[in-house]
């Protein structure tokens, strides 16, 4: 393994670690429904967590500076097997119902603040289109055989046995994190700064691609309720947008690296309209027909975005940087959700609404840094 490089051990560490995560948070959602939580419920939960990540997210980047991210990561894969553990004993409860919203909140803060910092350091810049198609690869496959392995399992294995899989899978991810050096430092928080060296265009942006984020957390809900009411579909439907993103991920991102390429406006519009179109029909098989396309664009569209947020970097410090957008991811989530439960509104208009402003965010014209 020492002969990997640094990039093959990060792409194999996400592989790992994304391959327990969505055995487990994909389902969530559809978990507590089942459990006979109201959406309102669900929205709730959502919201607990997205205040938790703003609340703790500056104590944790303090934390990561002074262990480091790995040892962070690690943590989050002992928080992650007590969040299997305790949905287990979930009940029509506010204790239960706090618990694992916190440790949800926890185990993604730990862990995307780490994985942002170490993708932060790996990244070329001069192939960065490449790198993060790799990583949305690396994603992919893991999505597709995560919800896959769930989907078939999570009805016919104890969730203590599968709490246990999903640890050990989760914990051979990190071992690869651990093998990419790193000389831990701490250097001030300032967040000032940057605020100060981000376009506000780009903040909007940000903002407003919150409502994919929400989109894509209700959507298995949405399948479960709408379409059909089994664990296995929802994999099914993972495996096909998967298995079409892998496909395009592999010609596209490359195409990124060329500087007057620019595909965000249009991928915007093309997920708009897929996704509404997915919406109005309720045939599974046309369904996974639709959403063999949307697999297609969802990536053009992801590997648009993310290419964009680690060029936007530039010379900020990860940890500062970071831990900025993940502030600014979750306040847009929150005042999303928050607009939502104030409103009143079916699970379906909250799924419309966020369409509508996915296809908005793409007329947001974003750039590398804010002019002097």
């Amino acid at each position: 393994m020492s002969k990997l490089s640094n990039s093959k051990k990060f792409n194999l560490f996400i592989f790992f670690t994304m391959f327990a995560k969505f055995s487990v948070e994909l389902f969530i959602p559809v978990i507590l429904y089942k459990l006979n939580y109201s959406i309102n419920d669900i929205l709730i939960y959502l919201l607990i967590n997205f205040i938790i990540n703003i609340l703790i997210s500056i104590p944790t980047t303090i934390l990561g500076q002074k262990i480091g991210y790995k040892y962070l990561i690690l943590l989050s894969a002992f928080l992650f097997t007590g969040l299997y553990l305790i949905i287990t004993f979930i009940h029509k409860n506010i204790f239960f119902f706090l618990t694992v919203a916190l440790l949800s909140s926890l185990t993604n803060l730990f862990y995307y603040l780490g994985r942002h910092f170490y993708a932060g350091i790996i990244l070329e810049k001069k192939q960065m289109g490449r790198n993060v198609g790799s990583i949305l690869i690396a994603t992919v496959i893991a999505s597709m055989m995560g919800t896959l392995f769930s989907s078939f399992m999570i009805e016919d294995l104890s969730f203590i046995i599968l709490a246990i899989i999903v640890t050990i899978i989760y914990l051979i991810g990190i071992i690869f994190l651990f093998l990419i050096p790193y000389q831990k430092k701490k250097v001030p928080l300032n967040l000032k700064e940057v605020h100060q060296n981000i376009p506000n265009s780009n903040k909007l942006f940000f903002l407003l691609e919150q409502f994919k984020t929400i989109y894509f957390t209700l959507y298995p809900l949405f399948v479960y309720i709408y379409v059909d009411n089994t664990y296995t579909f929802i994999g099914l439907v993972y495996f096909v947008t998967g298995l079409a993103s892998i496909i395009f991920i592999y010609f596209f991102a490359p195409k990124l690296d060329n500087e007057n390429n620019n595909y965000l406006k249009t991928s915007a519009i093309l997920l708009a309209s897929i996704l509404f179109l997915d919406m109005l029909i309720k045939n599974e098989f046309l369904i996974l027909i639709i959403l063999f396309f949307e697999g297609i664009i969802i990536k053009l569209y992801e590997t648009s975005v993310t290419d964009k947020m680690y060029l936007m970097q530039g010379k900020m410090e990860g940890s500062c940087y970071f831990l900025y957008m993940e502030i600014l991811y979750n306040l847009g989530r929150i005042l999303i959700i928050l607009f939502m439960l104030i409103s009143q509104i079916k699970l379906r208009t909250v799924l419309f609404i966020c369409i509508f402003f996915i296809f908005i965010s793409g007329f947001i014209k974003l750039k590398e840094k804010k002019a002097n």
